[in-house]
């Protein structure tokens, strides 16, 4: 996390139980089986001299190893023996990549996965699929399109070849997207139906109202209809190239990992052309303005390609903040996310202090499922649930960039108390912010619980141990730790240990805390609601201005 972007380790230990994002909003087509076959037979040899054309780099406590293929791809792997191997390919391509006339591809190219392509028919991978013994995914986010395995180590060769096929050597049938044309308005009804899934989306639309981070994650229904093959084709050549491509694996032999991609055409994926030798400025951002090369993946790999890619590849996101609210007065609670613009992997500190804040503020449900004492000694569990018995959940979220972030609270009350929830969720922010002073706002003179003193060092030590507690028990997952190392060598380059992660985590302090929450009430606010809002209508810009919050 040197540099870390939305990675799973990191988030995952961050987002409690919730379905995020952020950092980390992702759809997946899972294919699972259940029978295991013969490994079917890598092709018989490589098609480039490996030991010639690429170059192995090994990270400092020697676990893990990337090997660069002279087109730019990169292959890392972690040694790791269990009874099954986990393969990925991580696509640096997402919806805030995209723009009017691609807008929700990113999404089509995840439900296209595992189709016909050059080696396989659609009926061909499904048997494939269904003789692995493991399962087999595909997901699409705002800055990955990610295919992911686990299979018996004796099944890796099939693995890469279908994830290979299905990455490199796609085709897009007329036949293929007419069905998407079919399934996918379901698909998007059934979120729209699912608070949890929706509004957060509409979070990122209200608070990145220019694009990028703010474009859709799934695919319009009016672009849904004009998507063709060929236009399918022609993003996939844009975005599909080999610098912006990662190949990760736990548990496999790093040389026989190589020799494998290359044989199936990893190491064959003809680069992008140089867009210019002097290009001094990108998208209108001078080489001044950008991030920390080291930092972000994407900010070095815009200074080759086409124009069309470098365009939006380049464009930095803009939070703008605003509100948006959705009358649906018959529904049994009214949701609210309160949200402001916070640290992204390019502010490595505010990033561990975000998490941290997080995990402070805490929260979860009226009722803890994971049984007694769950989290209770959370701020929002302590100082809200406990005390408002009309409140039904209060939550943290941070949802996290490669140059932005995205931290607030989102919470569900009965109808007609959206205006007072707007109120309590503003003074639990204002509260960690305040320092050893008291609260401002007049809250503070209703509810006497409210005027406490910001965070607490006893509060911040949970905190911390809570984060370090949940980022390495998310090590025993073989996907989780897949998936993190591939996303950190595509955003970074390197992969950050969880020993490093853990003294960052440690290095916060309290007055970072007070200092990472007053900076979140300096920015316009992002407010969205849905339910009965007729009281966060009228009352809401007087519950923000007590508050000192800009909407």
């Amino acid at each position: 996390m040197n540099r870390l972007c939305g990675f799973t380790l990191f988030q995952r230990a961050s987002a409690r139980n919730i379905v995020p994002v952020g950092s980390r909003y992702a759809f997946h087509r899972y294919k699972s089986t259940t029978t295991r076959p013969a490994a079917e037979s890598a092709e018989s040899s490589s098609r480039v001299p490996l030991q010639k054309a690429t170059v192995t780099e090994t990270s400092a406590d020697g676990r893990t190893l990337v090997t660069t293929f002279p087109n730019g791809l990169r292959v890392t792997s972690e040694p790791d023996p269990g009874h099954f191997s986990a393969i990925g390919v991580y696509v640096d391509a997402g919806s805030r990549y995209e723009d009017a006339s691609t807008a929700g591809y990113a999404h089509l190219m995840d439900r296209l996965a595992f189709r016909n392509s050059e080696r396989f028919s659609s009926a061909d991978a499904m048997a494939a699929i269904e003789k692995l013994g493991g399962s087999i995914m595909s997901s699409s986010s705002r800055e990955c399109i990610m295919y992911q395995a686990a299979v018996f180590p004796h099944d890796v060769p099939t693995a890469i070849r279908l994830l290979a096929d299905t990455t490199l050597r796609p085709k897009f049938l007329p036949e293929d997207v007419e069905e998407l044309q079919a399934t996918v308005p379901w698909e998007l009804q059934d979120v729209e139906s699912k608070a949890d899934m929706f509004l957060p989306e509409k979070l990122h639309e209200a608070a990145f109202k220019t694009g990028t981070l703010g474009n859709p994650l799934l695919c319009p229904p009016d672009q849904l209809g004009r998507a063709t093959p060929s236009l399918l084709a022609d993003y996939h050549k844009q975005w599909y190239r080999p610098e912006r491509i990662v190949v990760a694996a736990i548990g496999v032999d790093h040389q026989e990992l190589v020799r494998m991609c290359a044989d199936n055409g990893f190491a064959d994926l003809a680069p992008a052309s140089p867009a210019g030798a002097a290009a001094d400025t990108v998208s209108g951002h001078s080489q001044q303005e950008m991030p920390d090369e080291s930092s972000r993946s994407w900010f070095r790999k815009i200074l080759t390609g086409d124009g069309a890619a470098t365009q939006t590849a380049g464009r930095k996101s803009l939070y703008t903040g605003g509100t948006w609210f959705d009358a649906k007065p018959d529904m049994d609670f009214t949701q609210l996310y309160l949200g402001f613009k916070s640290a992204g992997i390019d502010n490595e500190h505010g990033l561990y202090l975000y998490a941290v804040l997080q995990m402070l503020l805490g929260g979860g449900g009226s009722f803890s499922a994971g049984g007694p004492g769950k989290g209770m000694y959370s701020r929002l569990y302590t100082r809200v649930l406990n005390q408002h018995a009309w409140i039904e959940s209060c939550v943290a979220f941070h949802h996290c960039y490669t140059d932005a972030g995205l931290f607030g609270i989102s919470a569900s009350c009965r109808p007609r108390n959206e205006h007072a929830l707007f109120d309590v969720m503003a003074t639990e922010l204002e509260a960690v912010a305040s320092g050893s002073g008291r609260l401002l706002s007049r809250s503070a003179i209703r509810r006497p619980y409210a005027s406490q003193e910001g965070a607490t060092a006893l509060e911040v030590r949970r905190a911390k141990n809570q984060l370090k507690s949940n980022l390495l028990m998310n090590l025993e997952s073989r996907m989780v730790q897949l998936e993190d190392l591939g996303r950190q060598i595509q955003v970074s380059g390197h992969k950050v240990p969880a020993e490093t992660m853990i003294k960052h985590i440690e290095a916060i302090t309290p007055d970072d805390i007070r200092k990472g929450a007053a900076d979140l009430l300096k920015n316009p606010a992002t407010l969205i609601a849905q339910g009965y809002v007729d009281g966060i209508s009228k009352f809401g810009p007087q519950v923000a201005a007590n508050h000192g919050i800009k909407l």
